[in-house]
Order: C-alpha cells, then structure tokens, then sequence
C-alpha cells in the first residue's frame, strides 16, 4: 500500500521504480535507432520521421495515463475504474491509429521530399500503429500498481519486454529465421514487445486478482476520465508540437547545429527521468491525501517532492556541468558538433532543473483539479513565450541564445506554477481550519 507519512524512503519506493520505467521506454525508441543504423541513412531517416509521428500520438496517450492517475488517486476500488478506463483507451488508441493510418502519407510527403524516405517512413509508422493500444494496457497497469504501492510489480515485466525488443527486432530487421524487412522490422519488433509487455502485465494482474471481470463503460466514469484527461492530451500534444516547430525554427541555423541539438536534447531526456517519476508519484500520494482533506499532508508530501527533485536536477546539473566535455566526445566524432554540444549541455542541463519544478508542480495541480489552468500557463509558456522569442532571437544572437531561451521561459513557467500551487495549499488551509 501507499506510505501513509511523509519520508523519504517511502518516496523513493514509488519513485524510483517509475522512472527506472521511463528510462526502460526511452531506451526503445534508441534501440531501433541502434539496430536500424547499420542500414544507412535512408533507412536512420525513416525511423527518425516514423518515430516522431508515433511520439506525437503516444503523448495524448500518455495524457489520459496522467487523467486515469489522476481519477484513480481519489478511488478506493480497483474495480470502479478498470473497466471503464480500459474501453475509453482502447477506443482512443484506435482513433488515433485509423486517423494516422490515413493522414500519414499526407503528413510525412508535406516534410520530406525524398520519396525513398516517404516510403519507408511510411511502412515503419504503419507498423508501429499496431502498438498504439498495447500502451493504453501498460498505462493501465502502471498505474493499478502505483496506486498499490507496489510499482516493481510494473517495472519488473516492463524490463523484461523491453529486452526482448532487442533480438526480436534484430531478427526481423535482418531476417534471421524470417524474411528481412529492414526498418519496417524494427517498428514490428517494437510493436511485438510492447504487445508482449503488456499482456505479461494483464496476466499478472489477472493471478493477483484471482478473477477479473471487464464489465460495459459506465457512462458516468467515461465523462469524468474524459473530463479528467483532455487538458493533459492537449497539454502533452501542445508539447510535441512545440517540439516540431523548435527543430524547424533551428534548422535555419544548419545541420550542425540541428545535429548538436539532438544530441543536447537525448540527454536532456535522461536528465528529467526523476522528475517523471517523482512526479508520478505525486498524482498518488497527493492525489490521496487531498482524497482524505489533509493539507498539512499535501504540504508535507509536496515538499518532499519538491525537495527531492531539487537537488536530484542540481547533481545532475553538475555532474553534466564537469563531464560536458566527455559526453561531446561520446556521442559525436565531429569536432564541430562536438564543440556546439559542449555549449549548450550545460545551459539545458540548468533548463532542465527549472523543468524539473514544473513537471512536479503540474501533477501537483492537476491531481488538485486545477488541470485547465496548468494546461494554459505550460502551453502559453511554450507557444507564446519561448517559439515568438525563438524565431525573433535566433538571426541575431544564434545558437547559444536558443539555450538561454530555454532556461528563460522555464523560469518564468515555474514560477507562475509555484503561486499557483502556494495558493492552493492556502485555499486548502483555509477550508480546514473553517470546517
């Protein structure tokens, strides 16, 4: 069960588990990047482009998971949300699968000229579709577990799929023991382990239950997990498109430049992984003790986080800050592109401190009910602040500029986060002390 008092240790064992999850997801994207790369730079093309357009569907996937936590957070009994839960994913998942099936050659032919690339990218996404529903199953069980205060149950299973992502798609890749199918076989080795994953956790489940019964959507429950998970999706969606125009807007800079900053935002990834999962752990112990009108829990739950998160993003800031030399080399053989990922990694890993506070804030206020107006101020932040001031900067001041925006924005986001969620805990304060 969850940790009833406020602690550290009772933190990290929600915590820990849920961002190892996340590094085990953003590894799956790097595996076909790995195993496709030894093809050629068609084929790294096509997965690059085929990946991004699955990226954008995942992530209003990964806003109902935020909606389905955040709904869940306030139950008591598993077997009021599962059902439910299950057929508005499911049928969201295959919207979007039949909508993308349609618009992608559109979509991908509007952003690349080369019509071997079209091609390819096209087959790799069509595959990777077939994924799209396997990750609503695994959003669903991730979530269950963390609201039993028993996460390594998730993760466990996770780890295991994800390793066997790597032989599957290299055999299909390659054609050991099937046809080849080049990049096409890693987006359907990829789309097979998450299938693989996600059924391991519904037998998982099924045992741990005894008996499970998937009972017809109540109406009631699919309004409020719609009610609950829309401004995630649009907020989750809003960030993958800003993401698109950011590479777009860089691109006027080069291809050096548009290769560093790749590379600069792979690691930025690995550098939120405790936010991620701290700020999963938010959704449930916030989200439980705001259940039970506690507020001097929430502040203290709340300042654990915050706390924790902190000085998490400061030793990583550092430790990026000393080795920033060393992770250029690694990853790139270009002196140039080394050179511009030596300057930036620093300033994104500070960025990435302040994005820290405002994933961890968000759930916060989201499992607070206050999810529109998080919606608002971090998709404001992002479309009206950094992308105007981006495109205006970047012919004067050029590449470390986009840098300086990043750490600008996030600031201001951030702060604007944190008097809103003073507010709150005041609000909350002062409903106690009347009731």
């Amino acid at each position: 069960m969850l940790p009833t008092k406020p602690s550290l240790t009772g933190l990290m064992q929600l915590a820990l588990p849920l961002s190892g999850a996340m590094l085990s997801q953003a590894l799956l994207g790097l595996v076909d990047t790995a195993l496709v790369g030894h093809l050629g730079g068609l084929a790294l093309a096509s997965v690059s482009i085929g990946s991004y357009l699955v990226f954008i569907l995942a992530a209003l996937l990964t806003g109902f998971g935020t909606g389905l936590h955040t709904y869940v957070s306030h139950s008591k009994v598993a077997s009021t949300w599962l059902s439910s839960g299950l057929w508005f994913g499911f049928t969201l998942a295959i919207i979007l699968s039949a909508v993308a099936v349609i618009a992608a050659p559109e979509v991908i032919a509007a952003f690349v000229l080369d019509d071997r690339i079209n091609s390819l990218a096209l087959h790799y996404t069509q595959w990777r579709l077939w994924g799209l529903p396997a990750i609503v199953l695994s959003i669903a069980m991730r979530v269950y577990w963390s609201h039993q205060g028993q996460p390594w149950q998730f993760v466990k299973i996770l780890l295991v799929a994800h390793l066997a992502n790597v032989p599957i798609s290299y055999a299909l890749i390659y054609g050991l023991g099937v046809p080849a199918m080049g990049a096409s076989g890693a987006a359907l080795g990829t789309s097979i382990a998450l299938w693989l994953g996600a059924l391991m956790q519904w037998i998982h489940f099924a045992r741990a239950q005894n008996s499970v019964q998937i009972r017809a959507p109540q109406l009631d429950q699919i309004r409020q997990l719609a009610h609950l998970s829309w401004p995630s999706m649009v907020q989750q969606f809003a960030f993958a498109m800003h993401l698109a125009v950011f590479m777009w807007v860089l691109s006027r800079l080069g291809a050096s430049a548009l290769a560093a900053t790749f590379s600069v935002l792979n690691i930025g990834l690995l550098l939120v992984l405790p936010a991620v999962g701290l700020g999963q752990a938010a959704l449930s112990l916030i989200g439980k003790a705001i259940a039970q009108q506690d507020a001097t829990l929430v502040k203290q739950w709340s300042r654990l986080i915050l706390a924790t998160g902190l000085l998490s993003s400061v030793a990583l800031l550092i430790l990026v800050w000393l080795g920033r030399d060393l992770l250029a080399n690694l990853l790139l053989v270009s002196r140039e592109l080394q050179n511009l990922t030596s300057v930036a990694l620093p300033w994104y890993a500070l960025a990435m401190v302040l994005e820290t506070l405002i994933i961890i804030l968000s759930r916060c206020l989201i499992v607070a009910d206050q999810r529109k107006r998080t919606m608002i101020w971090v998709s404001l932040g992002q479309w009206g602040l950094f992308l105007p001031l981006m495109i205006w900067c970047i012919p004067s001041y050029g590449f470390i500029m986009v840098w300086w925006l990043h750490i600008g924005y996030r600031a201001i986001v951030s702060a604007v986060l944190w008097v809103n969620w003073q507010q709150y805990l005041q609000q909350l304060k002062t409903q106690g002390q009347a009731s």
